[in-house]
């Protein structure tokens, strides 16, 4: 279950690929949106964000699923799979955006990336403060 409330985000990232106990890999995430009566202009939209080869970073967002009451959004975890919800939430203090989250996971194959936590991407000034740019790249270790 996760819950983001008023000014929350979660910058773009790729999922783990590799489940950190068990010799697997992760193909799938399925995200269930979970608030009634979300607003769309409150923000929240699930973004996927293109690949940039020559940078290894996400290059632009390339579509965006809305927050909408029991909708579902599935999608394979392991293609470069950019996503997040980069910019703040802005819905009332009493109102959180929750949505549930399960994961498919297969035996590894030749698909695999060996990333066993998440790789974060840093956003918008993000990009210019060293410090996060440090904290980013600990964090995928």
């Amino acid at each position: 279950m996760h819950s983001h409330s008023r000014d929350g985000k979660l910058n773009i990232h790729k999922d783990y690929s590799l489940h950190p106990k068990m010799p697997l890999m992760r193909n799938y995430n399925l995200i269930m949106y979970m608030t009634p009566d979300w607003n769309p202009e409150w923000g929240g939209g699930l973004e996927f964000w293109s690949h940039d080869e020559e940078t290894q970073q996400p290059k632009e967002c390339i579509t965006k699923i809305e927050n909408k009451f029991n909708r579902a959004v599935l999608f394979d975890t392991t293609q470069n799979s950019w996503h997040g919800l980069p910019e703040e939430l802005t819905c009332p203090e009493n109102i959180a955006r929750r949505s549930l989250a399960t994961y498919y996971l297969n035996p590894i194959n030749s698909k695999a990336e060996s990333r066993k936590r998440a790789l974060y991407a840093p956003y918008g000034d993000q990009k210019n403060d060293p410090s996060v740019l440090q904290f980013c790249k600990e964090r995928s270790l």
